[in-house]
């Protein structure tokens, strides 16, 4: 069961991560120092990858649990190295409800376990 979610989470990174390069405007370099003009695409892109990252680390917190240690196969299995994987269990448990809401999203008390899938997501 946990696999299937790896599988869905791994997969959602991906599409989101090749949107935005599909843009094309990755690599683009801007004069005087200033940062280029972005698309809206772009844009929705990096915060499409933002959303997955979330979900991701999510998944990585629930697989844990109460665990002392992070499973070095599990966090590469999610694409992490252990020390990504350490901050992201850790900022879980103990940091500030601001870095909590940039790693994990925003979450209400009632869905504080909700993790996504793809019967969950609303774009479809």
């Amino acid at each position: 069961m946990s696999a299937d979610r790896e599988a869905e989470v791994r997969l959602r990174l991906a599409d989101a991560r090749a949107r935005l390069l599909a843009t094309g405007e990755t690599y683009t370099r801007s004069e005087g120092g200033r940062a280029p003009e972005r698309s809206e695409i772009f844009r929705q892109a990096q915060n499409d990858i933002h959303a997955a990252e979330q979900a991701r680390n999510r998944l990585l917190v629930e697989l844990v649990g109460d665990a002392d240690k992070v499973p070095v196969e599990l966090a590469e299995r999610l694409g992490l190295t252990s020390r990504e994987a350490v901050h992201i269990v850790t900022t879980a448990r103990t940091g500030s409800r601001r870095m909590r809401a940039h790693v994990l999203g925003e979450q209400s008390d009632t869905e504080a376990a909700r993790v996504w899938t793809s019967e969950t997501d609303p774009e479809r």
